[in-house]
């Protein structure tokens, strides 16, 4: 049948080119795409994959970016601490020639001068090496930290180390530039002299000359010692100033019922404390009077001399009848640290030429120039809650027993408050007489434990005997002059029972370097050193602060930086040179953490172009188009297209058969 309204050739040819026109366009836009999934239509299946696999691939990609950040920051920080350690070498080349002692003041000043100079510049270079706005050396910023990866798995930190003249312990922005005694201690200096050489100043004598005069209580002891400081200055570096300090308790209610004296002079009976203050301005020589907000009165001077409290009734206006010895201030004129020590074996001197009991005369402990202070030797009580000891305000507890070693603890249990740490430390110095080593036999003990020394013929035999004893922590070895050394690192007590006294343990000498009589029994007691964690001050206040052997001591700190490295004299160039070699060594220690920071990320880095490498090539598996086979249903599509349009035509072309049969 021929039919015109529904021609179902015509309409079949249509669907297959319209068919042939969608596969030619889906076939173009893959050819022009290069992928073969375009929309979530093409292969609804894996479109979630395909989503994933890309935010995976940009995600790497941005964490290479990042690593690359990473170590752009590493080689910026590592190009600093370079020109840093540069710095240090050259300052350390400067210590070196101040070590030389033919140098004059003048030189010593030049060289001082250039080192100031290279802390500052290291100081520039720790705050002007950045990496956009993070500075990386001077400390303000802990870490660095970067994502190396595509989750939350993958942040790397760096750490951020302060390289800065003062974290290197080369400066300090709180310099100790001034150390206040305890109160000094009256002595008579003509029955027992104190020679030039018994205390030292910045490694320097004292005194310019013996001090042989009577400075017992009542003869100004500061004020004298004071011009005794003074009149070797030139030398030793230091300046001292002495001062008179007295404040009476609390006085709630004023109630005097006598007069008393001040200086010798008469102050009469007033009905309150203003009028008091008044009274004593007005009749007392020698002090001021101020009267403080808790209604304590303080007398004070600026010349050391004595401050003298008598008469009939001082107690109703708060003070105890007494003669009050004044203190002293010292500090060095260059602005470093003070130095104040005993010339003892213990302090690396060649003899025993001092002792530490000197110093505490003067009111002061043994500080060396990092601010530690080393005390006398402790007391034989335990510490209780009783005793007034404070350590920068912060008050001691007890201590277990009367050691060192226990005192230490003690005070370390209050460290995270005062930022001071204790150590103890007892040595004990024996002559051995070898020969009256069978008479010793087992009649010597130490901290309990007999030894028997009867075989032993040599000090090395007699050292050996002891350390197989095991006892505590105690070792014994010999020193340079050939005698038996005991040494407990700790502090801990060292007690020596001997029946046979004076005959195989000829003499003893204690942590101090004063001898002890040999005894039947010797305990020998230790030393503590305080140190500061950040080379800040450390103050040493109470009643009792003989307990832990040491004097009250307070400091002032300078409010600006300053080098605490000095070449002034050859000794202090050659202390220099530890620190300056300690902060070589913690540079190249940052350095080297740089370095593995950069070797890390580039680890990393590999790692994550790997896994982008096969991510790209799982995805393209996925996405990409098959051009060969594209191709060729394109070209499939297109003949085909055409071979159904000529039918089309063709198909058209009946329509001439019908207007032929109405004609």
């Amino acid at each position: 049948m021929i039919s015109i309204v529904n021609s179902s050739n015509s309409q079949n040819i249509q669907r297959n080119l319209t068919d042939q026109i969608k596969k030619i366009t889906e076939a173009s836009e893959r050819l022009s795409s290069g992928k073969r999934v375009n929309s979530a239509a093409d292969d609804p299946g894996l479109i979630v994959s395909i989503s994933k696999l890309n935010a995976k691939i940009s995600s790497i990609s941005q964490g290479l970016i990042n690593g690359f950040q990473a170590i752009s920051l590493t080689q910026s920080a590592e190009s600093g601490l370079s020109e840093i350690n540069d710095l240090l070498s050259m300052i350390r080349a400067l210590a070196v020639e101040g070590t030389d002692s033919t140098l004059t003041d003048a030189d010593r000043t030049t060289l001082q001068v250039e080192i100031d100079a290279y802390l500052k510049e290291i100081d520039t270079i720790t705050t002007s090496t950045k990496f956009d706005n993070i500075i990386l050396l001077d400390g303000s910023t802990a870490t660095a930290k970067f994502t190396i990866g595509d989750n939350e798995n993958s942040p790397l930190s760096i750490e951020l180390v302060n390289s800065d003249s003062v974290a290197l312990n080369l400066s300090a922005t709180s310099g100790v530039s001034e150390f206040t005694s305890g109160r000094v201690t009256g002595f008579n200096y003509n029955s027992a002299n104190l020679a030039v050489n018994d205390i030292l100043i910045n490694g320097e004598n004292a005194l310019a000359s013996t001090l042989n005069t009577n400075l017992s209580s009542g003869n100004n002891t500061a004020a004298a010692l004071e011009t005794a400081i003074n009149a070797n200055t030139v030398t030793h570096g230091a300046t001292s100033t002495a001062f008179n300090s007295l404040t009476s308790s609390v006085i709630s209610n004023l109630n005097m019922s006598d007069t008393f004296t001040v200086n010798s002079n008469t102050i009469s009976i007033q009905t309150n404390l203003e009028n008091l203050v008044t009274e004593i301005n007005q009749e007392a020589s020698g002090v001021i009077a101020v009267l403080n907000s808790d209604n304590s009165i303080t007398l004070s001077n600026t010349t050391g001399n004595d401050i003298v409290i008598g008469g009939n009734a001082p107690t109703n206006a708060g003070f105890t009848s007494g003669t009050y010895l004044g203190y002293l201030k010292l500090v060095n004129n260059d602005g470093t640290f003070v130095k104040i020590e005993a010339n003892t074996l213990a302090n690396g001197y060649t003899s025993n030429q001092g002792n530490i009991d000197d110093l505490a005369r003067f009111g002061f402990n043994e500080v060396d120039s990092s601010t530690q202070i080393s005390s006398d030797i402790v007391s034989t009580n335990a510490l209780t809650a009783s005793h007034d000891i404070k350590i920068n305000d912060t008050a001691v507890g007890a201590s277990t027993n009367s050691s060192a070693a226990a005192k230490a603890v003690s005070i370390n249990a209050i460290s995270a408050t005062t930022n001071v740490t204790a150590s103890g430390n007892n040595l004990v110095t024996i002559t051995v007489n070898n020969s009256q080593a069978s008479s010793a036999a087992s009649n010597i003990s130490i901290n309990g434990n007999a030894i028997n020394f009867s075989s032993a013929s040599t000090l090395s035999s007699t050292i050996t005997a002891i350390n197989n004893a095991a006892i505590g922590d105690i070792v014994a070895s010999a020193n340079t002059d050939g005698n038996l050394q005991l040494l407990s690192s700790s502090g801990a007590d060292i007690i020596i029972a001997n029946s046979s006294a004076g005959t195989y343990f000829t003499g003893h000498t204690d942590t101090t370097g004063a001898t002890i009589s040999t005894a039947s029994s010797v305990t020998f007691k230790g030393q503590l050193q305080l140190t500061h964690s950040s080379t800040d001050t450390i103050k040493i206040s109470g009643d009792d602060v003989n307990e832990i052997g040491m004097q009250a001591q307070a400091s002032t700190s300078s409010p600006s930086a300053g080098s605490t490295i000095s070449v002034s004299s050859a000794s202090n160039a050659s202390s220099a040179l530890t620190k300056i070699d300690t902060a070589i060594n913690t540079i190249a220690n940052t350095r080297a953490k740089f370095g593995s920071a950069e070797n890390r990320i580039e680890h990393r880095m590999n790692v994550l172009t790997n896994v982008k490498i096969s991510s790209t090539s799982r995805l393209s598996k996925i996405e990409d188009a098959d051009f060969a086979l594209e191709t060729a249903k394109f070209t499939k599509s297109q003949i085909i297209s055409k071979a159904a349009t000529s039918m089309l035509a063709q198909s058209n072309a009946n329509n001439e058969v019908l207007l032929r049969l109405i004609s």
